[in-house]
């Protein structure tokens, strides 16, 4: 069943993995280089069950986005984040763009993660995060000025206005491929104040959270970050998105 996995399938959470790697990704050694890791990731879940066949339904899993960057990782002969830098930060301008927790350790020179709880990390800095096998599934950091360039990359790109792909690349990245309301990374739903299809992702490594909202249709998007994990982060982070499209409705009707 493993092998008749797609790229599609893994970036749209429809390859039957599971969540994460059974026994925590703390198993996986971070004395080799990375792209070994990730390999060693790979060699690990092909030989486990999956949830269900490929393509039976929707499941989350990081260990999708892990494989996926393995695969070009092998097809490439570079490391992911080599790749992603070459191919999405450097091209967008995104300077700030990098891998892992943020701030100096011990000092408060960026903003210092939280627990669910309030509770604040008992440190802080570049260790301070997922571990960096997992980085395709989440570890980038950057400033909101940075990942505004990213989100409005997504924003034009449908209307051939892109920096970094064709429209029909946009399209594809934005559109359900096997039903339902998740694209490739993307979370599609109708909203009255977006004027129809909006796009939305979040994410959190338990510490800090972040969400948006892209309304092509408007050509607007809404970003809310918090150093803060947890379903009270979230909540408020969407409370801030509430009141921000409230206020750009009463700005233009």
């Amino acid at each position: 069943h493993v092998k008749k996995i797609t790229v599609l399938q893994l970036l749209a959470h429809r390859s039957g993995f599971q969540a994460n790697l059974t026994g925590g990704w703390g198993q996986i050694s971070a004395g080799v280089p990375i792209a070994q890791q990730r390999l060693t990731v790979v060699e690990k879940v092909i030989r486990e069950p999956l949830e269900c066949d490929p393509g039976c339904r929707y499941l989350y899993s990081n260990l999708g986005y892990v494989v996926a960057a393995a695969m070009a990782e092998k097809s490439t002969g570079r490391e992911w984040e080599r790749l992603i830098s070459t191919l999405v930060f450097e091209p967008l301008g995104m300077t700030t763009a990098g891998f892992g927790g943020l701030g100096t350790p011990g000092k408060i020179d960026k903003p210092w993660p939280h627990f669910q709880d309030g509770r604040p990390a008992e440190t802080n800095g570049p260790a301070v995060d997922n571990p960096p096998v997992l980085a395709p599934a989440g570890t980038v950091h950057c400033s909101l000025a940075d990942w505004a360039k990213f989100i409005g990359d997504q924003l034009k790109g449908e209307l051939g206005q892109g920096a970094l792909l064709r429209a029909e690349t946009y399209r594809k990245l934005h559109t359900p491929p096997f039903g339902g309301d998740y694209g490739l990374g993307w979370l599609v739903v109708e909203r009255p104040w977006g004027g129809g299809p909006v796009y939305t992702h979040s994410g959190s490594n338990t510490m800090n959270f972040a969400v948006v909202w892209i309304a092509p249709l408007r050509d607007l998007a809404i970003m809310a970050v918090t150093n803060q994990g947890g379903s009270r982060a979230s909540s408020a982070c969407d409370r801030a998105v509430g009141a921000l499209i409230g206020w750009q409705q009463r700005r233009q009707p």
